[in-house]
């Protein structure tokens, strides 16, 4: 009986060490912020973030498990531990149980606004949030930086929606004044859009957007703090650098740079 209490010991060592060894990272993101992360045509993820990040753990032999989700639904994964990170900004709120890497990229926020808008000329002058007062804004649900900058300003008259595309459509119908948006998923939408038989199509050819970038956001990989990666920070950054280096990232941006569409 002691001989087969030692064995039943030894397999259930062994056997949690290999699940150990072989346990996935898993990564919940944005479904639909192209060209940084967004469900391709085969349901699977895919962008910039997509590659960067496989590569990444490709070459640190360590196996990844990725998925993309409403943004919201996302980060809900990963602050109730489904998830054990995603690549994001990060803020104040997202601090409170995550650890970031070093910048995967960097993003150009734009202020975007109906040139028909009776306050357009007021618009132009906006360089910062305190200017935002007095004005109606859209934004999307889950999108952090922009809340706690909200929050922060005083800022209120806001209405939420589910996605960019929803969004957008606010902005066409002339109900709000104001949407902030990642400068190349919104080209891209509004590209789309105008050539759209729809009664917003006139809407979506007024939408113009001031130059330059409202600002410029460094999104991170954002790693859970009780998730067994978080000690793997300092390896990222390193093979971050390496792809970097070696010519990889760099090639992986103008991949989805040149799927801009020409025209806007």
């Amino acid at each position: 009986m002691k001989h087969i209490f030692y064995i039943l010991i030894l397999v259930t060592v062994t056997v949690w060490g290999n699940d150990n060894e072989t346990r996935a990272f898993i990564w919940a993101d944005d479904e639909a912020y192209w060209p940084a992360i967004y469900r391709g045509g085969d349901g699977r993820p895919a962008g910039i973030f997509n590659e960067v990040v496989t590569e990444i753990f490709k070459r640190l032999d360590i196996p990844l498990k990725k998925s993309v989700y409403p943004w919201k639904r996302a980060q809900e994964m990963v602050k109730n531990g489904e998830a054990d990170g995603m690549v994001t900004v990060y803020t104040k709120e997202r601090a409170e149980f995550t650890l970031p890497t070093d910048p995967i990229w960097e993003i150009s926020e734009i202020l975007f606004f109906r040139r028909d808008n009776p306050k357009a000329c007021k618009i132009l002058k906006i360089n910062s949030f305190d200017n935002l007062k007095g004005f109606s804004l859209v934004d999307t649900q889950g999108a952090g930086w922009t809340k706690q900058n909200y929050k922060k300003y005083g800022i209120d008259n806001i209405t939420w929606v589910p996605s960019t595309d929803s969004a957008l459509n606010m902005l066409a119908k002339g109900r709000v004044d104001i949407f902030i948006m990642f400068d190349m998923n919104a080209y891209n939408l509004l590209a789309k859009k105008r050539v759209e038989n729809s009664a917003l199509s006139e809407g979506f050819q007024n939408i113009v957007a001031i130059t330059p970038p409202f600002t410029k956001l460094p999104f991170q990989l954002l790693i859970r703090k009780d998730s067994p990666f978080v000690d793997k920070i300092d390896a990222i950054n390193q093979t971050l650098k390496e792809i970097k280096k070696d010519g990889t990232y760099q090639r992986i941006l103008q991949k989805y740079i040149g799927m801009m569409p020409p025209t806007l």
